[in-house]
């Protein structure tokens, strides 16, 4: 069992060792449950942690780019000859 302090902004630390047993790490969404007799609960929102690992494998991935992301797909749309529009179903 860990024990923590609530500060004065009723902020708590969740242990390092709490943290490093469930993946815990910066940024993560965490759930708080109240049950019956005062009991909390965290839960680590798992799909959260999903989401955030995509955003950061593809950040600054087109920081190069001279063109908007919009400009970008248009260019190659205009490219294809239309083909792009055929297999989306005519957008």
């Amino acid at each position: 069992m860990y024990t923590t302090v609530v500060s004065s902004r009723g902020q708590v630390v969740i242990p390092a060792e709490a943290r490093k047993k469930l993946n815990i790490r910066k940024g993560d969404v965490l759930s708080v449950e109240i049950e019956e007799g005062g009991r909390i609960v965290l839960k680590v929102a798992a799909s959260k942690r999903t989401a955030r690992g995509v955003v950061e494998k593809t950040a600054g991935l087109f920081a190069d780019l001279e063109l908007s992301g919009l400009e970008y797909v248009e260019n190659i749309r205009r490219g294809s000859g239309g083909r792009l529009d055929d297999l989306e179903g005519g957008c």
